[in-house]
């Protein structure tokens, strides 16, 4: 019987602590289980809204969290997928024990190093995005913004077929992607005058309006172009006659990266998904597919205060961050 719980919360703008978290002590559902968390792991993106209250009005204490590799304790009568000891991936918050429904978490492939497999979290962020399109891999792709959700876009793309040129303005990021097997990166598309004009497919993944016009003005008439980076706050002076000239004229579809809409689980007539693609995302990890080895650090939860503070100042050096819960 688990007794206390300990979490991570944002306790004010800007303020994050380990604190005494909740847990709820009702019997196990028969379609539950209880986990015990190894690791949790951080997205830059999402956590820094509410961390930063970008949008204003935030209300705290915030519970945070992304995702989660648990090792089972307790399973409900009708969960049949995993067994008590085996992990699982859930898109839990940070603490130290969480519970999960059946349809909630993924099993983890066998033998998986659990930072690895929860890395796996982020590859299926910008998969929506490739299923939704209609542009192959006979064609190229941008990708700008190599934190690490554009970092696993650009393998990801890379490894299904097409040719793709990746684009940061920081060095570190770009050395970064080289380590993977990026084959083509670059500061910005004005590197590569051959794409302009000639690529079929763009995906931001900055939020940043500089880098969409850069990518507007690469793309081939008809080309599509996915906003994944979310655009947290205004980054530039320009006016939008300019978007909206490049993208009449240049017959442009432009569409929502967001990764939820494909729904969480398959159907019959809905092979796709989102809990499909992490579960494809692990396995590609776990084949050296997908290159994660070199890219997280590990951190105490004690240590969330600065962590969470070295994420918006830009001082860490790796483009993932993730919690080991194994000395809580």
């Amino acid at each position: 019987m688990i007794q206390a719980n300990r979490a991570i919360r944002f306790i004010g703008k800007q303020q994050a602590s380990l604190v005494q978290g909740d847990w709820d002590p009702s019997p196990l559902a028969a379609n539950e289980i209880i986990g015990r968390t190894i690791v949790s792991l951080i997205s830059n993106g999402s956590e820094m809204g509410a961390y930063r209250d970008y949008s204003g009005g935030m209300k705290y204490p915030v519970e945070t969290g992304y995702a989660a590799i648990l090792e089972v304790l307790e399973v409900g009568e009708e969960v049949t997928n995993v067994s008590v000891g085996e992990r699982v991936l859930a898109l839990s918050p940070h603490q130290a024990y969480n519970r999960a429904k059946f349809n909630d978490y993924i099993p983890v492939p066998e033998g998986m190093k659990p930072e690895h497999a929860v890395i796996g979290r982020f590859p299926a962020v910008s998969m929506t995005s490739m299923i939704h399109s209609r542009i192959r891999p006979t064609e190229s792709v941008m990708v700008t913004g190599l934190g690490v959700v554009g970092l696993m876009c650009a393998q990801v793309m890379q490894h299904c077929g097409y040719e793709v040129y990746a684009f940061d303005p920081n060095e570190g990021r770009r050395a970064t992607a080289r380590s993977c097997g990026l084959r083509h990166v670059y500061t910005s598309p004005d590197e590569v005058p051959m794409l302009r004009g000639n690529a079929g497919l763009a995906m931001d993944c900055s939020g940043r309006e500089e880098a969409v016009y850069a990518l507007l003005a690469n793309l081939r008439k008809g080309g599509e172009l996915y906003l994944i980076g979310v655009p947290w706050y205004r980054s530039t002076d320009k006016f939008a006659h300019d978007l909206l000239r490049s993208i009449f004229y240049g017959y442009v579809q432009v569409n929502s990266g967001w990764e939820w809409s494909l729904p969480r689980q398959s159907s019959e007539f809905h092979p796709n998904s989102n809990h499909g693609s992490i579960r494809k995302a692990m396995e590609w990890i776990r084949d050296g597919l997908i290159q994660v080895e070199n890219i997280y650090d590990l951190y105490a939860p004690s240590e969330c205060g600065e962590v969470y503070a070295g994420i918006a100042d830009g001082t860490l050096k790796k483009p993932c961050i993730i919690f080991d819960w194994r000395s809580v």
